[in-house]
């Protein structure tokens, strides 16, 4: 093997194991009641609810494990490969065959016999609550005891190394006293290292893999993001003589995250997992993760600004003014297009078809991309109302609606975690737009 490609199958197993990894202490969460939707939390719920489909989206996440195992090269197999420069936890790998030269094969075994456990849970006619909770403890304690798995495990903890962290580091080594210090640098470790998961997401989305499968990540972000606020609430704003322009930052962090992740778990991912239609499921997974997405890369660079006011939001997230200058862009044209349809809705003799169906189509062409899946499919039924809508009356009653449903829609990109600092000033557009 020449050293180039030795290289390649080495960056290839390192990201293998870090996937492995991930999943493995994803499926953990996904067992914790905490982890599904506030509906299914009463006792009595969840002993009379079916966990079929939670069990199928084990059974695919351990099958995705399994291939995992499998991927490495038969002479570059995960006890084979270095971690030492691209892990910062070390030799993980290399300390997890130290439980034997047979570690790995052994946590195939598990995964094998747990992915055998749930195949004979599926031929019944409802996987119960008892069912499902004997399944998570007997993969949870033969995780805990394959050392494999906890170095693996252990490996894939740890936030992501590169500019962030060397610039997340510099300013928190900046900020006094050193007690306080040490709680944000484990807030900026513990986002980080949720942006660095919901890569799985991005990945999934992009690609056609089954994104149902996702949702034991989304469970361990969920569990995370909760360590997180328990961190700057129970802690960070414990310290004493703290500022006032910093506890307010500390506490509208927590706030903010707080609501961002009611609207994730609690409105878009709740019943994902009993939904049908590959479509709606996209949808929901997608505005999930563009919720999170914001949310986490937003606090990390309220927070650094906070403590080192020229920081920029580009310099630690390339993609930051991109994201900013879209959502601008969007919610400018979304406001005129709201404007523009109330007009047309209210006087529809001047704005007949054609001319209201040329303006609708230029928007569709254009800003249209910048909206999240699940909106673009209504503003698209719209759009056909409009183009079979006969006569001035019926033009102006499917304006109306759809008028309400821009207002909404604008609202929505108003409330976005990026544009948190650029408030909407309605008379600077309007100036924006004479000639």
């Amino acid at each position: 093997m020449t050293e180039q490609a030795h290289k390649i199958t080495r960056h290839e197993n390192v990201t293998a194991a870090r996937e492995l990894g991930t999943w493995l202490r994803a499926l953990s969460s996904f067992f914790e009641p905490a982890s599904h939707p506030p509906g299914w939390a009463g006792q009595a719920e969840a002993e009379a609810r079916d966990y079929a489909c939670e069990t199928r989206v084990v059974r695919d996440v351990l099958i995705r494990c399994l291939q995992l195992i499998a991927s490495p090269d038969e002479d570059e197999s995960f006890g084979g490969f270095v971690l030492e420069e691209e892990l910062s936890s070390g030799d993980a790998t290399a300390r997890a065959e130290g439980g034997g030269e047979g570690a790995l094969p052994a946590l195939g075994e598990v995964l094998k016999d747990a992915c055998g456990l749930c195949d004979a849970l599926l031929e019944a006619p409802a996987v119960r609550a008892g069912a499902w909770a004997g399944l998570g403890g007997m993969l949870t304690r033969s995780l805990a005891q394959s050392a494999a798995a906890s170095e693996l495990i252990d490996a894939a903890s740890e936030p992501p190394g590169g500019v962030l962290r060397e610039s997340l580091s510099a300013v928190a080594d900046r900020v006094a006293p050193d007690e306080l210090g040490d709680d944000v640098l484990a807030v900026f470790s513990s986002l980080s290292l949720s942006l660095a998961r919901l890569r799985f997401v991005e990945d999934s989305l992009k690609g056609d893999a089954q994104l149902k499968r996702l949702l034991p990540i989304f469970a361990l972000i969920r569990a995370e993001a909760g360590q997180v606020l328990d961190l700057i609430e129970n802690r960070a704003l414990s310290v004493e003589g703290l500022e006032k322009g910093v506890r307010e930052t500390l506490d509208g962090t927590a706030y903010a995250m707080r609501m961002e992740l009611r609207k994730a778990f609690e409105h878009e991912l709740d019943g994902v997992c009993t939904l049908r239609h590959p479509l709606l499921v996209f949808a929901k997974i997608e505005n999930a993760y563009g919720l999170l997405l914001d949310c986490f890369q937003q606090s990390v660079v309220a927070l650094a600004q906070c403590f080192e006011p020229s920081v920029e939001g580009g310099q630690l997230f390339p993609v930051f003014h991109t994201k900013l200058d879209q959502s601008l862009t969007l919610r400018r044209e979304l406001w005129k297009l709201v404007r523009f349809v109330r007009r047309a809705s209210q006087d529809a003799n001047a704005y007949h078809t054609p001319l209201v169906l040329e303006r609708l189509k230029a928007f569709e062409e254009g800003s249209l991309r910048l909206l999240m899946y699940k909106d673009r499919e209504p503003f698209e039924r719209f759009v056909e109302e409009t183009e079979v809508a006969r006569g001035p009356a019926e033009l102006s009653a499917v304006l109306h609606r759809f008028e309400a449903f821009l207002e909404t829609l604008f609202g929505q990109v108003n409330m976005r975690a990026v544009l948190a600092h650029r408030p909407f000033e309605p008379d600077a557009e309007e100036e924006a737009e004479k000639p």
